[in-house]
């Protein structure tokens, strides 16, 4: 049974532990090392005292000082957990249980912040003040300060002690390696003060709010303090990382400072916010407040246009946008909206296909090209985008398959077309980011583009021109006929002039070409071979793909020419509807 102490003292309300063990024993005349030999006999008593210390350890403190449990196990962080703190796994028997709860990020460390007008008013050390989430004293409406300017160490910085050996002392009691009897005596009272700001002290009342366990107001809807604390801090972390990017400067005053600190912190890695914040309260109160600023909006897309100025700094990666922006945070439901919300100027096209009323139709997938003609392009598609011709008619023929309500991914729609998903991918992500017209009048030129282009199967088309790759007799007659000076070696160009002018396929998709993808020689030389030929040799090689079949609708002069061409007589079952013409069975 723990005997009790003369004199009783009551943590009071927000009195860190380690500060009310330092009132208690300086109140019965005993050292702080004394004290803890009485609380700790038991191995690993005294463990996590400031953070969870064992239940028997809380009674014998409360036994030892004569006041409730609950007393004292709301001076620990311990009462924090499920609002700011993880603790789930820590264990008082286990010393290597800590790094579950660190591996969280923004875990208490070593040290504390003060406000230094509450110590000389009263001389309790707050246990909010170890939370890195905190960074004002919304009571003297302050910033809190982190080191000590004498000793140049965080306050309380003791290695294996958690209290100090002056007591209850106003002095900073750091020990300073000179011996067990040399403490920094900088008196904490007298350390200038910063006035916080007001949208920093905006964001303490909120914070304070949720640590009391209210319910906080982020988006326009009310949220659970736990909610709310998670979705700021890593709401934080991700500003972090965006404000060490070139231009963040431009956005909000801290990044100047805050790449000071990321240069010193820069390791294999870089700066790993997620783990740890800036340990400057200043920054990190800027940082948090401009998050809290962005929460505190009154609808998603009101905070995603406060957010989406950081987001377009996100680097060019790989993994996209998005897969950078997720690997630098922990993405919340409410983070996830976000920054969704936040990226659609860069996603609307796809979304808008996906989503718009024309994509809930069956389009008929065979009778989208390749490649839109590049008549329709000149037509509708000419300065829709700032990217090469031939990656816009591409991307034009993506676009129509992204109507069909079974594709919903640019690599999908490739595949529809017969094209590698990889390729389509590609040619999104390089003209979705060069659109010169909003998604909706992209979609309505696309719209035209495929009416007016000719109506036939070119699935069918592209399995007609690969069958000539093993034939010759074709060829022959088209060189006897109307071009005797023909070489053997211009076969494949013809095949590949056929594939792009009939079948309106991709140059780089040809059957022609015996590797996964043409060199630059190769396709100087098809381009070589096309150029040379004049308008009536044209028509004969494309008649020479459709000889024999009769129900081909072979393509005029002037489209071979590369001139705009009226549409061609619509196959009977497309004829009932005009506007429907592009939809039928997939």
């Amino acid at each position: 049974m723990t005997a009790a102490l003369p004199v009783s003292v009551t943590p009071r309300p927000g009195e860190s532990i380690e500060s009310w063990l330092e009132h208690l024993a300086d109140a019965n005349g005993l050292s702080t090392a004394q004290l803890l030999t009485t609380a700790g006999r038991r191995a690993g008593g005294t463990r996590y005292l400031t953070l969870a210390p064992a239940p028997e350890t809380i009674a014998r403190l409360a036994a030892l000082a004569r006041v409730d449990e609950q007393d004292v196990y709301a001076a620990t962080l311990a009462a924090f957990d499920g609002t700011a703190l993880d603790l789930t796994g820590l264990d008082p028997d286990d010393r290597h249980s800590y790094r579950q709860v660190a591996a969280r990020g923004w875990a208490p460390a070593h040290g504390t912040q003060i406000c230094p007008t509450c110590l000389a008013k009263d001389g309790v050390w707050q246990s909010v003040w170890r939370l890195l989430i905190v960074t004002t004293c919304a009571r003297h409406q302050v910033l809190l300060i982190a080191r000590c300017p004498s000793c140049r160490r965080p306050f309380r910085d003791q290695r294996h002690s958690h209290l100090r050996r002056v007591g209850a002392a106003t002095v900073c009691g750091n020990p300073l390696g000179a011996g067990p009897t040399k403490q920094c005596q900088h008196d904490l009272t007298t350390i200038p003060t910063t006035p916080a700001t007001e949208d920093i002290l905006a964001l303490q009342r909120r914070v304070n709010a949720a640590l009391a366990g209210q319910h906080v107001t982020v988006l326009g809807q009310v949220t659970k303090p736990a909610a709310y604390l998670s979705d700021l801090r890593h709401l934080t972390t991700l500003l972090l990382h965006l404000g060490v990017q070139p231009g963040a400067e431009h956005l909000a005053h801290w990044a100047s400072e805050l790449t000071d600190e990321a240069v010193a912190r820069r390791g294999d890695r870089g700066p790993r916010w997620g783990l740890r914040p800036p340990e400057q309260p200043e920054l990190r109160a800027a940082a948090l407040a401009t998050a809290d600023g962005i929460l505190a909006a009154p609808d998603v897309d009101a905070a995603a246009a406060r957010l989406t100025p950081w987001t377009e700094l996100t680097p060019t990666t790989n993994d996209g946008p998005l897969g950078w922006l997720a690997d630098r945070t922990v993405m919340t439901p409410t983070l996830t909206r976000l920054v969704m919300a936040a990226r659609a100027p860069h996603r609307r096209l796809s979304h808008h296909l996906d989503t718009d009323l024309g994509g809930r139709m069956p389009i008929n997938l065979n009778l989208v090209p390749q490649v839109i003609p590049h008549a329709q392009y000149l037509e509708h598609l000419d300065g829709a985008s700032s990217s090469s011709k031939d990656t816009v008619r591409l991307f034009a023929s993506l676009s129509l398959a992204r109507l069909h309500p079974d594709v919903t991914s640019w690599a999908q729609a490739a595949e529809a077309l017969n094209m590698p998903g990889p390729m389509g991918v590609r040619c999104a992500r390089a003209c979705s980011a060069t659109m010169l017209v909003s998604a909706e009048e992209w979609r309505s030129r696309i719209w035209r583009a495929g009416e007016e282009t000719e109506r036939r199967d070119y699935r069918a088309t592209e399995a007609k021109v690969t069958r000539r790759l093993h034939s010759w007799r074709w060829f022959e007659e088209w060189r006897r006929h109307w071009r005797p000076s023909t070489r053997d070696s211009s076969h494949p160009y013809a095949i590949t002039w056929q594939w792009v002018h009939l079948a309106h396929a991709h140059l780089d998709l040809s059957p022609a070409w015996r590797t996964q993808k043409p060199t630059a020689k190769s396709r100087a030389l098809y381009r070589q071979f096309a150029e040379s030929l004049d308008e009536r040799q044209q028509f004969e090689l494309a008649y020479a793909l459709h000889r024999g079949d009769e129900r081909a609708t072979l393509p005029t002069r002037a489209a071979m020419a590369g001139r705009p061409a009226r549409t061609s007589p619509l196959p009977r079952r497309f004829a009932s509807s005009r506007v429907n013409c592009l939809y039928g069975p997939a």
